[in-house]
């Protein structure tokens, strides 16, 4: 059976009480208050009189009053009597029928200020709740017979409501399992954790009794963070508390509980500050509940994030169980999350060995195609020789230097590409002068340049300065120089930018040679890749120079793009942090 139903069938119940005690024992008026979880008596049913129960239903007596009602009170057997003349002055102003008169001057009369209630107790003599009377039909003080009557209407009002809380505990227990069985399920299986805030939303919510839940599992970033509501949507959360429920949930974790607040109190401690509790209290009021608990999912010493319950209605603020079950929810969902991020990163590491498997064989695969081709070159000539010695071997020795320089070029490469990219490799940095490198390459490519008619151009402010390796940012500007000036057409230009645009060093070096297509661009900084342009292919190389300036732009915190189309020239654009 639901809660709301057993609260239902409690109601009718105790509605049964107080209109049998009205009529039995000849009152116009009976009410049942029970107390509630922070110590108050709220009257929940009201017999008799129509508008007394208008009037009364729902009242809230501070316990401060009752207590000082009964201080006040005689003692009849199990009831409680406080004439007006001794009615505490804290005492409320109860209800009055306008048209009852009583029963006049006679010593016995019921005065419409008497007080008159049975109290009853739980099995461990607490105050439980009152039965209340007043305005009896003859006008009078209830004489013996009356008395009794309503010692036993109060004891089975003690009775019902001693079942009606074992039948509320069992409800919770029974809730409670059931949530905890479900997130139990959901962290036996592996799943991602979007996945598992989405799966666990709605049965801890159920299980818990909440009016509203919201749960978040935290990533690298709050950008990553993984977040479910129950109901979708519930109440936005300002930016502000989300900052702040999180280093609670963190502190909550660290202490292994829960937090729960409300209006008339919180159990923070020196956990938040005033204004915090004020905030947290002020999204209570804004979701139209009257309580939140806020359970922190953690795995080992690992806060991985929170649930946020609230309350509204008629629901009771947390119990003991409910907060021990809340907690074992958040271990549970912690170790299901951290299951989901081991098994990521398993697969991750997978799929970066089966990369760098494929990265491997490739590798081999292209050097070996490098190396084939001049080598096979090599030993033809030296077999010709060979055959030939006497012969002209000008031509011979020619193509054997060319293509040994070509395997020294290509064996230094890969030799600086292993280096840059190993991520062990200490990087010592130093202030280094861009323009001072530029001027060096210029220096290198000039004969070249001239060769081939190429203009080069340098473009400098004053003092730019980054921090690295010269010996590493120097092969970073010769690669990029030395393609310029290799791929430029006859009489082109090759201009070298340096600048300083905000907190960056900007370098361009710009061609006005072959241009490369939009779809060599996106595999350019790819070791081994070669353009797909033929007159750019029958340019030697070995397709490692952008790769190994990528790398090492990457080792300095920089970056490098590239701007081009065919026929129009390329734009290669590095940025670098200052020194």
């Amino acid at each position: 059976m639901s809660q709301a139903a057993t609260a239902a069938d409690d109601r009718m119940l105790f509605d049964r009480i107080v209109e049998s005690a009205a009529e039995v024992a000849a009152f116009q008026v009976a009410a049942l208050s029970l107390v509630r979880p922070d110590g108050d008596l709220e009257a929940v049913a009201v017999g008799g009189d129509a508008r007394a129960r208008d009037a009364v239903l729902g009242r809230v007596t501070p316990r401060h009053v009752v207590d000082a009602e009964f201080a006040a009170a005689e003692q009849w057997g199990a009831l409680r009597f406080v004439p007006h003349d001794r009615l505490p002055g804290s005492s409320p102003e109860g209800w009055s029928d306008p048209t009852w008169s009583g029963a006049g001057s006679d010593a016995d009369a019921w005065h419409p200020n008497d007080t008159l209630f049975a109290p009853f107790f739980t099995a461990s003599g607490q105050l439980a709740g009152t039965l209340n009377v007043d305005l009896p039909l003859d006008g009078k003080r209830p004489g013996p017979l009356q008395r009794v009557v309503l010692e036993v209407f109060a004891g089975q009002a003690g009775v019902v409501l001693a079942a009606a809380q074992e039948r509320t505990r069992l409800a919770e227990r029974v809730r409670l399992t059931e949530a905890v069985q479900a997130v139990a399920r959901v962290s036996n299986e592996v799943l991602e954790p979007e996945v598992v805030v989405a799966a666990v939303a709605e049965p801890v919510a159920k299980g818990l009794g909440c009016s509203q839940l919201w749960i978040r599992t935290f990533g690298d970033d709050v950008r990553d963070d993984h977040f479910a509501t129950y109901p979708h949507p519930a109440t936005p959360t300002p930016p502000v508390l989300v900052d702040l429920v999180r280093r609670l949930a963190q502190d909550a974790w660290e202490l292994r509980r829960t937090v729960t607040m409300a209006p008339t109190g919180a159990n923070a401690g020196d956990m938040v500050t005033p204004a915090e509790e004020a905030a947290i209290i002020d999204f209570i009021g804004s979701s139209a509940s009257h309580s939140l608990l806020l359970v922190p999912i953690g795995a080992a010493s690992q806060c991985l994030g929170y649930v946020v319950c609230t309350r509204a209605g008629s629901y009771p603020t947390w119990s003991d169980a409910e907060s021990a079950a809340a907690l074992e929810i958040g271990r549970d969902l912690g170790r299901s999350v951290l299951n989901s991020r081991l098994f990521a990163l398993e697969r991750k590491l997978v799929s970066n060995l089966r990369a760098a498997e494929r990265a491997r064989a490739t590798l081999f695969s292209t050097v070996s195609h490098e190396l084939k081709n001049p080598l096979a070159s090599v030993v033809g000539h030296v077999e010709m020789l060979q055959d030939d010695p006497d012969g002209d071997s000008t031509w011979s020795l020619g193509v054997i230097d060319r293509n040994v320089r070509r395997l020294q070029g290509l064996v230094d490469d890969l030799l600086d590409l292993g280096r840059f990219s190993d991520p062990d490799r200490p990087l010592v940095r130093a202030r280094v002068d861009v323009n001072e490198l530029v001027r060096d390459s210029l220096e290198m490519f000039a004969p070249e340049a001239a060769k081939h008619e190429v203009t080069l151009e340098h473009e400098q402010p004053a003092d730019v300065a980054v921090a690295g390796s010269s010996e590493e940012l120097s092969r970073v500007v010769t690669n990029l120089v030395g393609n310029a000036v290799k791929f430029s057409r006859r009489g082109g230009q090759v201009t070298v930018r340096v600048d300083r645009k905000g907190r960056q060093v900007v370098l361009d070096v710009t061609d006005q040679g072959l241009g490369i297509s939009a779809e060599d661009q996106a595999q350019l900084f790819t070791e081994f890749f070669r353009s797909t342009n033929p007159d750019a292919l029958a340019v030697p190389g070995t397709g490692l120079g952008l790769s190994i300036v990528k790398h090492i732009l990457v080792r300095h915190g920089g970056t490098i793009d590239v701007t081009s189309s065919p026929g129009q020239g390329t734009t290669f654009t590095v940025r670098l942090p200052p020194a």
